[in-house]
């Protein structure tokens, strides 16, 4: 399987693209309601982390087969992952970040959901009328866009792709070549943050209602909006 997912022009409907949803089902088919989204023609693109710290984990894991949805590998999904193949992992921190409903399950049901989570790229490339949209769930391990699939071949530089706080941290605006956008998701913030030419788009959709987060669903197909 290919590390990078590539999506031609959608001619036909609105293409987004949403941040980490975190178990949270029915408040993100709430965000797609209120952009009318239509599921005949609309596709919606996520930065990953489907799951953990929600309690409709199994619900977003469903979406995977259908036609509309389309996720990049986040750190929690790489986790399950992980968990359920490997097993030699801290439970204890595990739980402390939100996957004890995972832990809980039989084997027989972990393998179920791990099956799906496997099939998720490292990322995703979209055509748009704002030129070519890199979709990863964390930061760019390489200079440019264009050698992603090599560098991911290393498992440090996929890691790193799906957990690295290095850009947010540093603030760094040193654009990524050979693509020209980029949106990431897993570091929070209240509103959506650009660097570069890499926008910020978790902006806590999944965090508890005192904390007024909501789910960015970033339209992507729309000329001139980034």
């Amino acid at each position: 399987m290919a590390y990078v997912h590539k999506f031609d022009l959608n001619r036909a409907g609105r293409d987004f693209v949403v941040g980490d949803i975190h178990g949270h089902y029915t408040e993100l088919m709430q965000a797609l309601k209120a952009v009318a989204f239509d599921t005949g023609k609309d596709r919606l693109f996520s930065v990953g982390d489907l799951v953990d710290r929600g309690t409709e984990n199994e619900k977003v894991i469903n979406l995977i087969d259908i036609g509309w949805f389309f996720p990049a590998c986040g750190n929690h999904d790489d986790y399950a992952i992980r968990y359920h193949r490997i097993g030699r992992m801290d439970e204890d921190n595990y739980r402390l970040n939100g996957g004890g409903w995972f832990i809980d399950k039989d084997a027989d049901d972990r393998e179920s959901l791990v099956t799906r989570l496997e099939r998720l790229p490292m990322a995703i490339e979209v055509a748009t009328a704002n030129g070519r949209i890199g979709i990863v769930h964390a930061d760019v391990p390489c200079r440019n866009w264009n050698d992603l699939e090599n560098y991911f071949v290393s498992k440090s530089h996929r890691q790193r792709a799906m957990w690295s706080r290095d850009r947010f941290e540093r603030q760094d605006v040193t654009r990524v070549a050979g693509v020209d956008h980029v949106i990431v998701g897993h570091n929070c913030h209240p509103t959506v943050m650009t660097l570069g030419n890499v926008h910020h788009i978790d902006t806590g959709g999944w965090l508890p209602g005192e904390y007024n987060g909501y789910f960015t669903l970033l339209e992507i197909s729309k000329p001139g909006l980034l």
